[in-house]
């Protein structure tokens, strides 16, 4: 990433688009993780922004990243003065923050800016939270006052190159972690998981893992069982379910359609024959069971029974990585996707830019003609001579004393559409 020093001036109108901030890439996790924050803190260094004189800014604070995305006629000086700001919010100095920040402008901020929206620049490439994310924040800069023209337009048309990068490659289209892809798993089984219900069989890391991402879609009914039942009934009490005692928990596979285990005693606490009484009490409706005990807690012979489908963390992972190489795969004709959006941006921008200087053009060439054609006696072709020798009476004085070289030679035939010398017979 390239830093105020290294880069070429290509701005928004007179301004330029500048991004400072860490990410998971730049800074280590214990300093992003002192810059996360709920919406109280955002709209607090937002306000900070705003009393140091940025007037379009919204801050860019999730998991992955903390920066702030401005629009400012400044760019060295808002750096320094952005690397106060987050430092403050980090609780380190300036000295302690500054060699952990990275900054981009113009058309590298453009392209950063447009990947971040099309989660090309996340941890996890192609989650589809990201571009959710960032239009929360954005409504976060609008309620605190910092939006503005030039920001408001970089950031939809960030939104339109991640919806074509969505809509035209399969980025997203696989599961990538673990947890994800039992997500993934129990969704192709079950449909809407809104009114399913879940079982944990043990409190362990991958089982709290995958409770977080299936509670995130909607499935909220889950039953805790733990041989410590103390723990069962703390770990139920503190994530708002339910628990049952350990004894009872043929009783809860029966009701579960979902059922997870992380107790790792190195024992088969769940047999074929439990499965079997389960399955015939819920009248053949399928069980998805992950086993993530190592060892494992469930007899694997029940992978063999029907409408039971049995997952270790092997055959997850598996899943897994069969998703992060389709994802890289796709990732490249996602860059290119970007790439485009930025040049497409950046014309715009272009154009918009030479319109004043196109309509003067258009005013200063009509008064010329309405002068000539206005002096009396004068026939077509004498109006014409007079008139284009008017046009470039200025030009011409303006190019002999500049002594054009071969650059402003042949940006001039360019601009006229006049014929290269070498062209000329």
């Amino acid at each position: 990433m390239r830093t105020i020093s290294d880069i070429s001036r290509h701005g928004v109108g007179d301004s330029t688009f500048l991004i400072v901030g860490v990410n998971h890439r730049t800074g280590p996790q214990l300093l992003r993780e002192r810059l996360q924050g709920d919406a109280g803190d955002v709209l607090r260094l937002l306000g900070r922004c705003r009393e140091s004189g940025i007037s379009q800014a919204m801050a860019v604070v999730t998991c992955d990243r903390c920066e702030v995305w401005c629009v400012t006629p400044d760019a060295a000086t808002t750096q320094a003065t952005l690397t106060g700001l987050l430092a403050e919010a980090g609780g380190v100095t300036e000295a302690e923050m500054a060699p952990r920040l990275h900054a981009l402008t113009d058309d590298a901020a453009l392209r950063y800016a447009f990947a971040v929206a099309a989660s090309l620049e996340s941890q996890i490439v192609g989650e589809p939270q990201v571009l959710g994310q960032v239009k929360e924040l954005q409504q976060l800069a609008q309620h605190a006052g910092m939006s503005g023209p030039e920001l408001d337009r970089i950031l939809e048309a960030a939104y339109q190159a991640a919806k074509r990068v969505r809509n035209d490659t399969g980025i997203a289209g696989q599961s990538v972690s673990m947890a994800a892809c039992a997500v993934s798993v129990l969704r192709r089984m079950h449909g809407d998981v809104s009114n399913l219900n879940g079982l944990l069989i043990g409190d362990g890391d991958m089982a709290e893992l995958i409770f977080e991402q299936v509670s995130a879609t909607g499935m909220k009914r889950w039953t805790m069982v733990h041989p410590q039942e103390r723990r069962a009934k703390a770990w139920a009490e503190r994530n708002y379910t339910h628990w049952r005692p350990f004894g009872e928990l043929p009783a809860a596979f029966a009701a579960s359609d979902l059922v997870v285990s992380a107790l790792d005693l190195g024992a088969e606490l769940v047999s074929v024959e439990m499965v079997k009484a389960a399955l015939k009490a819920r009248k053949r409706r399928p069980i998805f069971l992950i086993d993530s005990g190592v060892p494992g807690d469930m007899d694997a012979r029940i992978a063999d029974l029907d409408d039971a489908f049995l997952y270790t963390l092997d055959d997850l992972e598996r899943l897994a990585m069969a998703g992060r190489q389709h994802r890289a795969s796709e990732a490249e004709e996602a860059w290119r996707i970007v790439n485009q959006a930025v040049a497409s941006f950046r014309r715009q921008l272009t154009e918009q830019e030479a319109a004043p200087v196109i309509a003067d053009l258009h005013r200063h060439f009509e008064q010329h003609r309405a002068e000539v054609l206005a002096q009396p006696g004068i026939d077509a072709t004498e109006a014409t001579r007079r008139l284009v020798n008017r046009l470039l009476h200025n030009p011409s004085l303006a190019l002999k004393a500049a002594a054009p070289g071969k650059d402003l030679e042949a940006a001039l035939r360019r601009l006229f559409g006049l014929n290269n010398k070498e062209d000329k017979t």
